[in-house]
Protein backbone atom coordinates (compact mmCIF):
# COMPACT_ATOMS: atom_id res chain seq x y z
CA UNK A 1 0.00 0.00 0.00
CA UNK A 2 0.95 3.38 -0.77
CA UNK A 3 1.65 6.47 1.96
CA UNK A 4 -0.69 8.26 0.66
CA UNK A 5 -2.92 5.42 0.96
CA UNK A 6 -1.99 4.50 4.58
CA UNK A 7 -2.94 7.94 5.81
CA UNK A 8 -6.18 8.13 3.61
CA UNK A 9 -7.53 4.94 5.19
CA UNK A 10 -6.02 6.01 8.79
CA UNK A 11 -8.14 9.76 8.48
CA UNK A 12 -11.12 7.98 7.12
CA UNK A 13 -10.95 5.35 10.24
CA UNK A 14 -10.59 8.06 12.58
CA UNK A 15 -13.36 10.14 11.07
CA UNK A 16 -15.81 7.32 11.15
CA UNK A 17 -15.12 6.62 15.14
CA UNK A 18 -15.37 10.37 16.25
CA UNK A 19 -18.38 10.09 14.37
CA UNK A 20 -19.58 6.95 16.24
CA UNK A 21 -18.28 8.59 19.55
CA UNK A 22 -20.65 12.21 18.65
CA UNK A 23 -23.67 9.81 18.10
CA UNK A 24 -23.34 7.90 21.03
CA UNK A 25 -22.87 10.94 23.17
CA UNK A 26 -25.96 12.35 21.16
CA UNK A 27 -27.92 9.06 21.91
CA UNK A 28 -26.78 9.31 25.53
CA UNK A 29 -27.48 12.86 25.83
CA UNK A 30 -31.23 12.29 24.32
CA UNK A 31 -32.09 9.32 26.67
CA UNK A 32 -31.35 11.35 29.48
CA UNK A 33 -33.59 14.31 28.69
CA UNK A 34 -36.45 12.22 27.71
CA UNK A 35 -36.67 10.14 30.79
CA UNK A 36 -35.50 13.08 33.26
CA UNK A 37 -32.26 11.35 34.79
CA UNK A 38 -30.86 14.27 35.34
CA UNK A 39 -28.79 13.82 38.80
CA UNK A 40 -30.94 14.40 41.57
CA UNK A 41 -29.86 16.45 44.58
CA UNK A 42 -29.13 12.82 46.49
CA UNK A 43 -27.47 11.53 44.12
CA UNK A 44 -24.69 14.53 44.48
CA UNK A 45 -24.48 13.45 48.40
CA UNK A 46 -23.48 9.69 47.30
CA UNK A 47 -19.99 8.48 47.45
CA UNK A 48 -18.61 6.38 44.67
CA UNK A 49 -17.34 2.80 45.79
CA UNK A 50 -13.79 2.73 46.31
CA UNK A 51 -11.67 -0.12 45.77
CA UNK A 52 -11.17 -2.74 48.33
CA UNK A 53 -13.50 -4.90 50.68
CA UNK A 54 -16.37 -4.30 53.02
CA UNK A 55 -19.80 -1.90 52.23
CA UNK A 56 -19.19 1.29 49.31
CA UNK A 57 -16.47 -0.66 47.69
CA UNK A 58 -15.23 -2.99 44.67
CA UNK A 59 -12.63 -5.65 44.02
CA UNK A 60 -10.81 -4.17 40.76
CA UNK A 61 -10.08 -7.34 38.46
CA UNK A 62 -6.25 -7.55 38.37
CA UNK A 63 -4.11 -10.57 36.84
CA UNK A 64 -0.55 -10.62 35.80
CA UNK A 65 -0.41 -11.01 31.86
CA UNK A 66 3.10 -10.71 31.62
CA UNK A 67 6.51 -9.80 33.79
CA UNK A 68 5.87 -7.24 35.72
CA UNK A 69 3.19 -6.42 33.59
CA UNK A 70 -0.88 -6.45 35.08
CA UNK A 71 -4.05 -6.52 33.46
CA UNK A 72 -6.73 -4.04 35.61
CA UNK A 73 -10.13 -3.55 35.46
CA UNK A 74 -12.76 -1.65 36.95
CA UNK A 75 -16.62 -2.20 37.21
CA UNK A 76 -18.79 0.70 35.35
CA UNK A 77 -20.18 0.99 38.58
CA UNK A 78 -17.12 2.59 40.42
CA UNK A 79 -17.37 5.86 38.27
CA UNK A 80 -20.78 7.87 36.61
CA UNK A 81 -21.23 6.16 33.64
CA UNK A 82 -20.09 7.85 30.70
CA UNK A 83 -17.88 10.56 32.62
CA UNK A 84 -14.65 10.70 31.37
CA UNK A 85 -13.39 12.73 34.44
CA UNK A 86 -14.49 10.36 36.89
CA UNK A 87 -13.48 7.01 34.84
CA UNK A 88 -9.90 9.19 35.44
CA UNK A 89 -10.92 9.11 39.14
CA UNK A 90 -11.60 5.77 39.62
CA UNK A 91 -8.76 4.41 37.40
CA UNK A 92 -6.26 6.47 39.45
CA UNK A 93 -7.76 5.05 42.85
CA UNK A 94 -7.78 1.47 41.24
CA UNK A 95 -4.14 1.40 40.56
CA UNK A 96 -3.31 3.08 43.53
CA UNK A 97 -5.11 0.37 45.36
CA UNK A 98 -3.26 -2.49 43.45
CA UNK A 99 0.22 -0.54 44.35
CA UNK A 100 -0.55 -1.24 47.90
CA UNK A 101 -2.66 -5.22 46.90
CA UNK A 102 -0.40 -6.87 44.74
CA UNK A 103 -1.03 -10.12 46.47
CA UNK A 104 -4.36 -9.79 44.98
CA UNK A 105 -3.46 -10.13 41.34
CA UNK A 106 -4.03 -13.28 40.08
CA UNK A 107 -1.02 -15.22 38.68
CA UNK A 108 1.15 -13.47 40.54
CA UNK A 109 4.35 -15.69 40.20
CA UNK A 110 4.84 -13.50 36.98
CA UNK A 111 5.73 -9.94 38.99
CA UNK A 112 9.23 -9.36 40.42
CA UNK A 113 7.49 -7.38 42.87
CA UNK A 114 9.54 -4.43 42.63
CA UNK A 115 7.76 -1.06 43.37
CA UNK A 116 6.75 -0.66 39.48
CA UNK A 117 4.41 -2.25 36.93
CA UNK A 118 3.04 -1.75 34.25
CA UNK A 119 -0.66 -1.86 32.76
CA UNK A 120 -1.70 -4.64 30.07
CA UNK A 121 -3.92 -1.90 27.52
CA UNK A 122 -5.77 -4.72 25.64
CA UNK A 123 -8.70 -5.25 25.83
CA UNK A 124 -10.39 -2.18 26.56
CA UNK A 125 -13.58 -3.37 27.94
CA UNK A 126 -15.45 -6.32 27.91
CA UNK A 127 -18.98 -8.06 29.77
CA UNK A 128 -18.85 -10.49 32.40
CA UNK A 129 -20.91 -13.25 33.01
CA UNK A 130 -23.26 -10.98 34.99
CA UNK A 131 -23.63 -8.64 32.73
CA UNK A 132 -21.61 -6.11 34.47
CA UNK A 133 -19.24 -4.41 32.60
CA UNK A 134 -15.76 -3.90 33.31
CA UNK A 135 -12.95 -1.03 31.94
CA UNK A 136 -9.50 -1.58 31.54
CA UNK A 137 -7.97 0.96 33.76
CA UNK A 138 -5.06 1.70 31.07
CA UNK A 139 -6.94 3.45 29.32
CA UNK A 140 -5.31 7.31 28.55
CA UNK A 141 -7.21 9.02 26.29
CA UNK A 142 -11.10 9.80 25.80
CA UNK A 143 -11.85 9.05 22.21
CA UNK A 144 -10.56 5.11 23.91
CA UNK A 145 -12.68 5.62 26.52
CA UNK A 146 -15.88 6.26 24.56
CA UNK A 147 -14.84 3.52 21.80
CA UNK A 148 -14.72 0.96 25.06
CA UNK A 149 -17.94 1.91 25.77
CA UNK A 150 -19.48 1.49 22.36
CA UNK A 151 -17.33 -2.00 22.15
CA UNK A 152 -19.06 -2.99 25.72
CA UNK A 153 -22.76 -2.49 24.34
CA UNK A 154 -22.85 -4.55 21.71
Amino acid sequence: MSKIDENTLTRLLGNSLQREVESQQRMDATVARIIGSGPAVIDQYKAAPQPGHGPGTYQPRARASGKDVVSLFIPETSFKAGDWRDFQRAASEAINWLRHNRYQVEEGQKLCWGPAFGLDPEPLSYRDGSGTIWFNAAIEQEQDFQLARIKSRT
